[in-house]
């Protein structure tokens, strides 16, 4: 692929998705956490991102402006040109949501050395995922603006996974062994199932029926092809739904989850990264109510949480206390918070 293809690479990384970085823990549970959890320092780069990726709704209270012209044409661009990028692949893969554009983000930010996500890149077409390999990172990518605006998805990953690091850390028994579980909400290309494949995790994937339809082409490509499947003592579980049907329709989240084999005598992680605010008020309420009714060990959302009543607003409270205030009605203790324009956005 030539220079332009390159250009439309860039088109969609400025289009990526995901706005909030949240951390908090149940009290009920045995173990604690320490107080180094990272994440995100830079509000510019967030700021430059969200802006033009998914986030809260353009021009609301507290939030970002609202989408530019050539924003919009951008957004059109890319939906038009991604399918360049799949030519001759056989997979049957031609998702051009957020969620795929964040996937080819993470392999080029893997290259950049900004973060660790080997498996990303593999997830990517043989004939193109050159655009966003180590030597097209040094020639075309390295110091560009345009990076530099995907920092704060770096930072993001990172805050996951120190998450799910600290989480298997801290329920390793003393003999090096623990099974434990992690539900992902709203999954979408989510690699940590296979990346953290080693630690006997039993990980619960839910998203839309095509993404997990595409999601699990993508891995089954993946092991084929992996050098060392023995090593690997996790499992994947997927569960394709739209979230909105717990109102829509009464599905019943945790329900399906147990169906699928979620228990509750394992330490669990419950993780939902970019997928709250695309959906309805009343899915929102539901799903965080009853995921937090499984008193999980660890919650990490990646969100926006105006729909459950941290909104944005007057400086009093502050947006930590408000935050902090929701989730100790909840039960939760926050353990650390940050958060951008004045409230909308959390990292906590």
């Amino acid at each position: 692929m030539n220079m332009i293809g390159c250009s439309l690479v860039l088109a969609f990384l400025l289009a990526g998705g995901g706005v909030l970085s949240f951390s908090c823990k149940s009290e009920r549970k045995p173990w604690s956490r320490g107080s180094s959890a990272r994440h995100p320092t830079s509000t510019t780069l967030l700021l430059a991102g969200a802006a033009i990726a998914g986030g809260p709704p353009g021009g609301a209270r507290g939030g970002p402006p609202p989408p530019t012209r050539s924003q919009k044409i951008l957004e059109g661009v890319f939906g038009a040109a991604f399918p360049l990028l799949y030519l001759g692949d056989r997979s049957g893969i031609r998702d051009s949501s957020k969620n795929l554009r964040v996937l080819w983000t993470r392999a080029l930010l893997h290259s950049l050395g900004r973060i660790d996500d080997p498996v990303a890149r593999e997830l990517l077409p043989r004939q193109t995922r050159f655009i966003v390999g180590r030597r097209a990172a040094g020639l075309f990518w390295k110091g560009t603006a345009a990076v530099d605006k995907l920092e704060w998805i770096a930072d993001r990953t990172r805050f996951i996974d120190s998450q799910v690091e600290d989480f298997i850390k801290e329920t390793t028994g003393s003999d090096g062994a623990a099974r434990r579980q992690i539900v992902l909400i709203g999954a979408g290309y989510d690699t940590r199932a296979l990346r953290f494949a080693g630690s006997d995790i039993d990980f619960y994937e839910v998203d839309l029926p095509e993404i997990i339809a595409t999601k699990t082409r993508m891995v089954d490509r993946f092991l084929e092809g992996d050098p060392a499947p023995a090593g690997r003592c996790s499992t994947i579980r997927y569960l394709p739904l739209d979230l909105n049907e717990v109102v829509t329709k009464e599905a019943d989240l945790v329900g399906l989850l147990r169906a699928e084999g979620l228990r509750d005598d394992l330490p669990t992680m419950v993780v939902s990264e970019a997928v709250l605010f695309y959906l309805i008020p009343g899915a929102v309420q539901k799903i965080v109510s009853d995921l937090f009714g499984i008193n999980a060990d660890l919650y990490c959302i990646t969100d926006n949480l105006a729909k459950v009543g941290v909104a944005p607003g007057p400086p009093i409270p502050s947006p930590r206390e408000k935050c902090e205030a929701w989730l100790k009605e909840n039960g939760k203790e926050m353990t650390a918070h940050e958060s951008i324009w004045n409230g909308a956005i959390h990292f906590v």
